[in-house]
C-alpha cells in the first residue's frame, strides 16, 4: 500500500478507461407540424436511440414513429414510441435494417400538431 502512494498517480491514469453510455450524438432538429420529417440519421445497427427536448413542446406525450429510408423502394416502417419531456425512446435491435453499405438510415415522423425537439443517437 505505502509503494502505491508513492507511485505518481500518472502511472495508473492510463489503464483506466473513462465512464461512457455507450451512445454516439448522431444530430438533432425540431419537427413543427403533424407528419414533418427530420432528416436521415444513418445507425450502424445494434440499438437506436431518440429523445425529447424537455424545453420544447407541450408537457404532454408526443407521437414519433421511426422509419428506415429505402430510395428504391417505400420506406420500412420501424415502430412507435410516446416521448414525454426530456425523455428517450429506445429501438432495441434494429439491426435487421442494415442495407448493402453497412448502414441503415433512419429518420423520425411527428404524429402529433405541436412542435417538438428531437436528439438521435446509436
Amino acid at each position: 500500500m505505502v509503494a502505491a502512494l508513492l507511485v505518481p498517480s500518472s502511472t495508473f491514469a492510463s489503464s483506466i478507461e473513462p465512464l461512457s453510455s455507450g451512445w454516439d450524438y448522431l444530430g438533432e432538429e425540431t419537427l413543427y407540424s403533424y407528419g414533418a420529417e427530420s432528416h436521415v440519421y444513418a445507425s450502424t445497427g445494434g440499438d437506436y436511440k431518440i429523445c425529447r427536448d424537455r424545453y420544447v413542446g407541450p408537457d404532454s406525450d408526443l407521437k414519433v414513429e421511426l422509419w428506415e429510408y429505402d430510395p428504391t423502394s417505400y420506406n420500412d416502417y420501424v415502430g412507435t414510441r410516446y416521448l414525454k419531456p426530456g425523455e428517450c425512446g429506445y429501438f432495441w435491435g434494429i439491426g435487421n435494417f442494415v442495407d448493402g453499405g453497412n448502414e441503415a438510415e433512419f429518420f423520425a415522423k411527428s404524429r402529433t400538431s405541436s412542435d417538438m425537439h428531437l436528439i438521435f443517437y446509436d
